[in-house]
């Protein structure tokens, strides 16, 4: 029998009254004119009615105050809402050319919404636009007419290298035409364009144009940012997969050569070659694996130049940087910015390809958290007591911006630390512990953990903030209230930031109690793996897969590898099917890497979707409106293939290792009201065209990527779908730029 939480009492003010009266004649049969509401005896009855119906609400919170306290013991706090995360440029359109220090917490906004930058910059006084190569196909009868008009170039390109004594002259070069591109943009309605740095382009790398500010002398740029830091930032595709958790045996194959980026600047000093010297690092994090900030030490002013070409065939030609065709632009160029992939420290048949796939470069970047800081704020004094608690005026606190001190004897001030178990301290350590929802401090008891000594001052600094608030659009960080960028300065986020998720409440805590008793906070049963997953906090998860013994690129029963299907709850392109991307993954593996025994390789992935073509010919019944029906077997169709709940057959999405059959989709269509019969049903899956079912394993879900219904006879897939013609693939040998406009 399952159990069942009891109810005090459930009465009301008026029933309590209407029960008090009706006693009325057994206790007090000489009172009879108890139905006037203005008796002073029935206005009695009413406050004594009142109050017990606030004894009885306070008395029905008694198991509620029960269960918090019972969480409160547990030591479980509330998930506190998550900070979102992003990357702002910060461009000196008309202020004074020069260059302007920035210190990390210069304040932000989009609107109310707050942000801080979590790093120096200096804005430097150029501006940024980023251009690659774009081959022309070799196959297109555009290339070979273009090689028939430049055949001059190549026999000049021939007299030059046999001069050098570079090649001999029979050593005929391959030409290879580009387009000068820019670099796509992310946008409010495309926030994530991918852009490959080895495959889209013809020479493998992406050049930035450092433009001075307009009507302004380019030597006298040059001598503003000399010496400086310049800080690109960088956003790699947010496509690919989150690398994987490995066990800590393996720990090393997780650290495989990844590729780097190098930058370049041009040395125009070796008029007979294209050489470029490489820039310093100063600070370089992993951008094509994370949205990072590269800072680079750019030379002195005299090195600041790129090359003149007497010879106008000759700009842009070989390893040159691209060509410029806007005069403007070209009269305000300081230098160029090159950016390719490293060589690999591993070559040969099986080392890994070379993956450099990015969003967005841009300069004078620099990464922003949303929070409100706060400084030095007052937390009272010490009582020399065991257990001693504070709480701060802001929550929720960002952890790792806690900084807690108390005050010596002498007026000096002791850094405290911050620690996740007290019990695991010594009497003399200086740890605290925090609850980053509620804003609470908790210190040791003397001997577990040091105590604040009585009348001892405590003060803290810190940020706090969250919320799905923070996570705005493209160009929603615009503004500053910092009076160092007023008057010429334009701040923007050129990606959407992400990150930002509400705290828990406390009804979720309490429903969360006993998955907490059942897992304890550890991965070790399937079960576990959905619960702790299902709370990541930072993302929207909408559905959760566990997949014990299975690898993504294996087949059969791999022993100690668990891998979890994750899809996010909300997908603007896709509702229905949402992708996540890497940042997605790459918090859920984040939350799960503490928890995860030590022994266990973990892969988290999104769906693989199929894309399933439908085309349906029915039957509308009589008396019901044709367009309104087709309407709602479209809408049928689109739930019954969902991925995410309340989708698919059994309301939970569908199901991964269903079989897809013709036969259910007809089936579902025909409890569609208004429905008569199916006529007729065409069912595509991939590059399959009018099959009967599909196994799908794995990771496999289905995707309705083209749908047709109409009365009558079902159109064919082929009518459908159209065609589509394939395209060639470039190849490299000598660049050779050309107009974006036909010749």
């Amino acid at each position: 029998m399952p159990l069942q939480l009891p109810v005090l009492d459930d009465r009301n003010f008026e029933q309590l009254l209407e029960d008090a009266k009706r006693r009325i004649p057994s206790h007090t049969p000489e009172w009879t004119n108890f139905d006037v509401e203005s008796d002073p005896g029935i206005t009695l009855v009413q406050l004594f009615a009142f109050l017990t119906d606030n004894l009885l609400y306070r008395a029905n919170r008694i198991p509620e105050r029960n269960r918090l306290k019972f969480l409160q013991l547990l030591g479980i706090p509330l998930q506190p809402a998550a900070a979102a995360e992003g990357l702002v440029t910060i461009c000196n359109e008309r202020g004074p050319v020069q260059a302007l220090t920035l210190k990390p917490g210069v304040v932000v906004t989009a609107g109310n919404v707050r942000f801080l930058t979590r790093g120096g910059l200096t804005v430097l006084p150029v501006e940024g636009q980023v251009y690659f190569k774009r081959p022309v196909d070799p196959a297109s009868p555009r290339h070979a007419e273009l090689e028939r008009q430049f055949d001059a170039l190549r026999q000049a390109h021939l007299a030059q290298a046999a001069a050098t004594g570079a090649a001999s002259p029979d050593a005929a070069p391959d030409l290879r035409f580009y387009e000068t591109m820019p670099l796509k943009l992310p946008t409010a309605s495309e926030p994530n364009p991918v852009f490959d740095l080895v495959s889209d382009t013809l020479d493998g790398a992406v050049y930035i144009a450092l433009l001075a500010p307009k009507n302004v002398p380019l030597d006298t740029v040059r001598e503003a940012i000399a010496n400086k830091t310049l800080s690109i930032g960088v956003a790699p595709a947010l496509a690919d997969d989150a690398p994987p958790l490995l066990p800590l045996s393996r720990a090393n194959d997780q650290r495989l050569p990844r590729p780097t980026l190098t930058y370049e600047l041009p040395d125009p000093s070796f008029a007979l070659s294209t050489r470029y010297t490489r820039l310093r690092v100063i600070q370089e994090p992993d951008v094509l694996g994370v949205v990072g900030v590269v800072q680079l030490e750019l030379p002195g002013a005299a090195a600041l130049h790129t090359w003149e070409f007497s010879e106008p065939l000759d700009e842009g030609s070989g390893d040159y940087p691209p060509r410029l065709e806007d005069e403007q632009v070209r009269a305000r160029l300081l230098t160029w910015l090159r950016i390719k992939v490293a060589a690999p420290a591993t070559t040969g048949v099986n080392a890994p390809p070379v993956i450099a796939r990015l969003s967005w470069l841009g300069v004078n970047a620099v990464a922003v958290r949303q929070a409100v800081a706060v400084s030095n704020e007052p937390l009272g004094s010490g009582n020399g007591e065991p257990d001693q608690a504070a709480r701060l005026a802001n929550a929720p606190v960002i952890g790792d911006s806690l900084r807690l001190e108390t005050q010596n004897a002498d007026g000096t001030w002791q850094l405290w630390r911050l620690t996740d178990d007290l019990l695991a301290a010594d009497e003399d350590d200086r740890v605290f512990v925090l609850d980053p929802e509620a804003g609470e401090i908790r210190f040791g008891d003397g001997l577990a953990g040091a105590r604040p000594a009585a009348g001892q001052r405590i003060r803290a600094s810190y940020e706090y903030g969250g919320g799905v608030a923070g996570n705005v659009a493209v160009g929603a960080i615009n503004a500053s209230p910092d009076p160092g960028l007023q008057g010429g300065f334009k701040v923007e986020n050129p990606l959407p930031t992400w990150g930002g998720d509400q705290g828990e409440t406390t009804d979720q805590g309490e429903r969360n109690i006993p998955a907490y008793l059942r897992h304890r906070d550890r991965l070790v049963t399937a079960q576990d793996f959905e619960d702790v997953a299902m709370r990541t906090p930072g993302v929207d998860m909408g559905r959760v897969e566990v997949l014990p013994l299975f690898h993504p690129a294996r087949s059969g029963a791999s022993p100690g590898v668990v891998t979890l299907m994750v899809a996010p709850e909300h997908d603007a392109i896709r509702p229905r099917w949402p992708q996540p991307d890497r940042l997605f993954l790459q918090t859920v593996c984040d939350h799960l890497d503490p928890r995860r025994l030590i022994t266990t390789e973990i892969y988290v992935r999104g769906p693989e979707y199929l894309d399933v073509y439908l085309s349906v010919g029915l039957h509308v019944r009589e008396g019901h409106f044709r367009d309104v029906v087709i309407q709602d077997v479209r809408t049928r169709l689109e739930e019954y293939l969902s991925a995410l709940p309340p989708g698919g057959p059994d309301a939970d999405g569908w199901p991964l290792n269903r079989r897809l059959m013709k036969k259910d989709l007809e089936a579902a269509v025909t409890r569609v009201a208004g429905v008569e019969y199916v006529q007729s049903m065409q069912m595509g899956v991939g590059s399959a065209a009018d099959i009967d079912f599909r196994d799908l394993t794995g990771l496999q879900l289905p995707r309705l990527a083209r749908l047709g219904v109409r009365e009558g006879e079902a159109e064919t897939l082929a009518a459908l779908l159209g065609d589509v013609a394939p395209s060639g693939t470039p190849a490299d040998v000598l660049p050779v730029p050309v107009s974006r406009t036909k010749c």
